[in-house]
């Protein structure tokens, strides 16, 4: 990662990347299948900064919409500053080339879903958000909804800022969409 952020990835090669890592060029390839792979799996790291994030910092927060809209800003602020554009070019692109349905990028098993799915669970049992879908639905939208911003951020590259955008969509947009509203007389 650091290579790919000080050269490029596309001027990085493999050689390179086992010079720097201190391995052969074949054990590379008994972890890696492509240069590419390398994005992927530090983006199993992502999740490990989500986990961290919403055990330490969600509670905090009273209100369902409040916790969304923290976790929403969070990690629009990593990927913004850490993950940064060019590598989450990479990401979309690697996951967009793999053949069949099932990617890392949209797993359910992945802590970023649990995550919104566990802030639906309790939205939907204190009343704040709508039951007439149940909270896995719910979840799949609101992160469908953020991989589109963050999709956007990729192709005008960066020309926005990420968590100010981010977060707007999701309060004015998507929490809005989803939010219990008392019925009318």
């Amino acid at each position: 990662m650091a290579l790919f952020n000080e050269r490029g990835y596309d001027l990085v090669t493999i050689e390179e990347i086992t010079q720097k890592a201190g391995v052969a060029k074949g054990t590379f390839y008994t972890y890696f299948a492509t240069k590419s792979d390398i994005i992927v799996e530090e983006f199993w790291n992502i999740d490990a900064f989500y986990e961290s994030y919403s055990s330490k910092h969600l509670p905090n927060y009273t209100s369902a919409k409040e916790k969304l809209l923290a976790f929403t800003r969070a990690q629009m602020r990593y990927v913004r500053d850490v993950v940064g554009n060019a590598n989450l070019k990479i990401l979309y692109a690697n996951q967009a080339a793999q053949n069949g349905s099932v990617k890392m990028i949209t797993m359910r098993e992945r802590q970023w879903y649990k995550i919104i799915q566990k802030i639906m669970l309790e939205g939907q049992g204190n009343g704040e958000f709508r039951k007439d879908l149940d909270a896995d639905r719910l979840a799949e939208l609101f992160n469908r909804s953020a991989r589109g911003i963050f999709l956007d951020w990729c192709v005008e590259d960066a020309s926005f800022d990420l968590v100010t955008e981010g977060v707007a969509v999701m309060k004015d947009f998507v929490i809005s969409a989803i939010q219990n509203m008392p019925k009318r007389e």
